[in-house]
């Protein structure tokens, strides 16, 4: 391990985009991945190291201030903290589990890492779905207060208020949770500019369209071909590619990018919202 680098941080770095953001992010410094699932995890390390980049691997769940805690002091036990990049999310499941991991997950990853943080970046995963869903007013005096006791049930109770845009009515209106979580995520990056700002430091978003990972794959291959049709390119994107993004952004030169949120989607987002030319 180098003792002059800073440990990069990748939570949900276990498959997919957030074990090749893991594995590029290694020409930076020794990289810590968490995940929950423990065979993953040490599947993750292996790729990690058989790429030649430092690695290491705890247990983590980013829903839980008690893991989260215990996982930031094992950070710090390696190296001091320098990028944060929070990939970990899910886009199936109950309501509660979707709200408690996208949503109050976040939450407590700038809450357990912005004070060890300084001249460093927090990424968070947002998704293209996001922009397919609205807040009101009476919602973002919700999203406004996160930490409020009864923030959780107010935010999520809130959704369940709604309708689902009808761009994305063909997903079921259980969909309408985790597009709602992606929106949170990137209102929540930008309310936080000014505070990683006093710290010499950046919080960003970047929100995927359609990537070829083990959670897109479970869909059919009709579904699939579908998919790779709503882009630009007639393609899913590579993981390497959002990968190759963010590290290129977190390299020097964009310390003035922060509070925004960064869409890497093959047009897929264009192609949605505004008739193109033929």
């Amino acid at each position: 391990m180098s003792e002059t680098k800073k440990l990069q941080i990748v939570l949900g770095g276990t498959s997919g985009m957030g074990l090749a953001t893991a594995i590029a992010l290694g020409k930076q410094g020794p990289v810590l991945v968490a995940g929950r699932n423990e065979k993953k995890l040490n599947n993750a390390v292996e790729a990690m190291k058989n790429a030649g980049v430092d690695g290491y691997g705890k247990q983590c769940d980013i829903s839980d201030k008690a893991s989260l805690a215990d996982f930031v002091q094992y950070a710090l036990s390696i190296a001091p903290i320098g990028n944060v990049v929070n990939a970990a999310g899910v886009d199936a499941g109950s309501s509660e589990m979707i709200w408690k991991i996208n949503v109050q997950g976040t939450i407590n990853v700038v809450e357990a890492f912005l004070p060890y943080i300084d001249g460093s970046c927090i990424v968070n995963y947002s998704s293209i779905t996001g922009y397919y869903y609205q807040p009101t007013p009476e919602e973002i005096a919700i999203w406004s207060a996160p930490d409020a006791d009864d923030f959780f049930e107010k935010s999520l109770n809130y959704v369940s208020t709604k309708e689902i845009d009808p761009r994305m009515a063909f997903m079921g209106p259980q969909f309408l949770t985790y597009i709602a979580s992606k929106r949170f995520v990137q209102y929540y990056t930008a309310a936080n500019a000014l505070r990683f700002g006093r710290k010499n430091s950046q919080i960003f978003s970047v929100a995927p369209g359609s990537f070829d990972t083990p959670m897109l794959r479970e869909n059919t291959e009709e579904a699939i071909a579908g998919i790779e049709r709503g882009t630009a390119f007639g393609r899913l994107g590579r993981p390497e590619e959002m990968a190759d993004f963010i590290i290129k952004l977190l390299e020097p030169g964009h310390e003035y990018l922060t509070g925004v949120d960064l869409i890497l989607d093959g047009g897929k987002h264009a192609m949605g919202t505004i008739k193109q030319y033929e």
